[in-house]
């Protein structure tokens, strides 16, 4: 049976998750001829692949774990792809720091969709941390905001609301592959990704950028994305987004090791104030040792999780 884990852990996932998917820009910094569609497509098949892949090395069927992961998580997978899709959009239109600053707003979403839909309270020091965060996110971007047209400002204000949302999903769907909701959101991503680049220079980009391509979507979303979906099981919605901060937070530093992209001193401060209060939650909860959240049964198992080759029912009561 798939192991248990403690809420604690369950944190230490999805922050070890964040970490990883703070790697995507760099990838997308590294193209040399491909744009933003381009890249989006080749990162998006990818991370399908390697989905389906690892369902596979489960012992599972891919197409019928879609079709028995039921809406919910077809649901999440479409997110996905609409996440994926209206970061590029408002990006070309917006700012980087008011998406960013738009993003750091999601744990917001995300803790009042969990309390509507699911019941879940939100903790004080949920709350806390919550609010230092966003202050912190707040002197990252400092008064560099920028202008961006009406849709990139929508399409902003958008794009927390769907993380919060994607979060609440994957909380409430039946126990099945975690991987299903990125086999579904990247080959939805990659066929709209098509679609736009058919109009312009195609989806042919050099080997060196398909590879950046992999990197930024197999790897680190086809890979650790499963393993964020399955902590949903033992992690509340907010404090699953705002543990993800940290992909706001490290992502700049990345730039700065491997690309010589100096931040300004507001980002360091700001990021380090973001930090810290992901940090201090994270072992909060460990001091105050608070179950796990899996009695509601719901949540995705171990199945396709990478290190855990099958999955068995369990006869016993479900965890």
């Amino acid at each position: 049976m798939p192991p248990v884990l403690s809420r604690q852990q369950g944190s230490l996932l999805v922050l070890f998750c964040g970490l990883m998917f703070s790697f995507g820009p760099l990838a997308f910094r590294a193209l040399r001829d491909a744009d933003a569609w381009q890249f989006l497509f080749h990162r998006s098949w990818a991370t399908a692949v390697v989905s389906a892949a690892i369902i596979v090395a489960a012992g599972r069927n891919p197409l019928r774990s879609v079709v028995e992961a039921g809406l919910r998580q077809v649901a999440a997978g479409l997110v996905v792809a609409g996440l994926f899709t209206l970061f590029i959009v408002a990006l070309s239109r917006a700012s980087a720091a008011f998406v960013l600053l738009m993003q750091s707003t999601s744990p917001f979403y995300a803790a009042l969709f969990g309390r509507i839909f699911l019941k879940e309270p939100v903790g004080r020091d949920t709350l806390m941390a919550m609010v230092v965060a966003a202050a912190g996110v707040v002197v990252m971007v400092g008064g560099n905001v920028g202008s961006g047209d009406a849709l990139g400002t929508l399409l902003s204000a958008i794009l927390p609301i769907a993380l919060g949302g994607y979060a609440v999903l994957i909380r409430s769907s039946p126990i099945q592959d975690p991987g299903v909701p990125m086999l579904v959101g990247g080959t939805a991503a990659a066929v709209a990704a098509a679609a736009v680049s058919s109009f312009g220079p195609g989806v042919v980009v050099p080997a060196y950028d398909v590879l950046m391509g992999v990197i930024g979507g197999g790897l680190l979303i086809g890979v650790f994305a499963p393993v964020w979906n399955y902590a949903h099981r033992y992690v509340p919605p907010a404090d699953v987004s705002l543990l993800l901060i940290s992909e706001i937070v490290m992502a700049p530093v990345w730039l700065w090791i491997w690309r010589d992209e100096t931040p300004s001193t507001e980002t360091l401060i700001g990021g380090a104030i973001s930090l810290a209060a992901v940090l201090w939650l994270t072992f909060r909860m460990a001091r105050d040792g608070k179950p796990a959240l899996s009695a509601r049964g719901r949540g995705l198992h171990v199945g396709s999780v990478p290190g855990y080759r099958r999955y068995r029912p369990s006869s016993g009561p479900d965890v």
